[in-house]
C-alpha cells in the first residue's frame, strides 16, 4: 500500500514539474516568438506555457545593436562640389518592443540571426552607407563640415523605416573630413573636379593671404616656384587644416 501510494506521489511531482517546465517567461529585453503548425504566430513579453511538439518558442534579443559605417581614402564619398570626405557613422538600431515589429524581423531575418550583432551589421550597413553617399552628394564641402546636425537629419530621412523590422535609434558622426590629396585619383572625373576646387580655392587664399603686395607681384606671387604642382597640392592641404584661412 505504501508503494503505491509513494508511487502516486512521484508521478504527480513528475506531471507538476513537466507541466511547470512547459512554462517560459521572456526577461527584460527579450520577446518570445511562438510557433505552432498551421497557426498564427504569436509574440508575448512576459510569460506563456510553451507545449512540446506542439509549438516551439524561440527568444528574440530587443536590445540595441550597433551599426559602424566607415568609408576612408578611395572609398570616401563625394560632396557635391566634388571634394571627397572621409567619415565614420554609427548607428543605432533596435527591434521595437511592439507585436507588428518583432514579427516581422521574425519572419524575414529570423530570431537566430537577429540575436547575433555580426548579422545585423551585415543586413543594414549597406543600407546606411548609400543613405550616407546620398546625403553627401547633396552637400557642399563647406555645408557638410559647418551643419553636421542637419546632415545627420538628412541621413534620417534617406535611411527611412524598411529596415527588416528594426528601428533606427539614433545616429552619430565620428570622423568627418577631407580626404587626403594623396589618395584622389586625377583620372576619375569627380575627383578632377574636386582637385580643381581645391586648388582655386588654395590659389584664392594664397592670393587674399599677399594682401597689398598682390598688385606688384602678380601671379608670380600666387603661383609655386616653376608651377610646382606638388607644393600647390601641399598648399591645398595646409588650407584646409587650418578652418581660420577657409573662405
Amino acid at each position: 500500500m505504501e508503494t503505491v501510494v509513494l508511487c502516486a506521489v512521484l508521478g504527480v511531482a513528475g506531471v507538476c514539474a513537466l507541466v511547470l517546465g512547459c512554462y517560459r517567461r521572456a526577461r527584460e529585453g527579450e520577446a518570445l516568438v511562438l510557433v505552432r503548425g498551421g497557426e498564427p504566430t504569436r509574440v508575448r513579453f512576459g510569460g506563456t506555457w510553451v507545449w512540446p511538439v506542439v509549438e516551439r518558442a524561440e527568444v528574440l534579443d530587443l536590445s540595441v545593436r550597433k551599426v559602424v559605417v566607415e568609408r576612408r581614402g578611395g572609398q570616401g564619398l563625394s560632396c557635391r562640389d566634388g571634394i571627397r570626405v572621409d567619415l565614420r557613422a554609427t548607428f543605432l538600431v533596435k527591434v521595437p518592443r511592439d507585436e507588428a515589429g518583432v514579427l516581422r524581423v521574425a519572419r524575414e531575418v529570423g530570431c537566430a540571426r537577429a540575436n547575433q550583432p555580426g548579422e545585423v551589421h551585415a543586413l543594414l550597413e549597406e543600407r546606411f552607407a548609400c543613405a550616407l553617399a546620398q546625403s553627401v552628394s547633396t552637400f557642399n564641402f563647406d555645408e557638410l563640415v559647418a551643419d553636421r546636425g542637419l546632415f545627420i537629419d538628412h541621413v534620417g530621412v534617406e535611411v527611412g523605416t524598411e529596415l527588416l523590422g528594426f528601428r533606427l535609434e539614433r545616429m552619430s558622426l565620428g570622423r568627418l573630413e577631407q580626404t587626403p590629396l594623396d589618395q584622389l585619383d586625377p583620372t576619375n572625373v569627380v575627383d578632377a573636379r574636386g582637385i580643381q576646387k581645391l586648388t582655386e580655392r588654395a590659389s584664392q587664399q594664397a592670393a587674399d593671404s599677399v594682401g597689398p603686395w598682390s598688385s606688384e607681384l602678380g601671379e608670380a606671387a600666387v603661383r609655386p616656384r616653376g608651377g610646382d604642382e606638388e607644393e600647390l597640392m601641399r598648399e591645398v592641404e595646409r588650407a584646409l587644416a587650418d578652418p581660420t584661412r577657409r573662405n
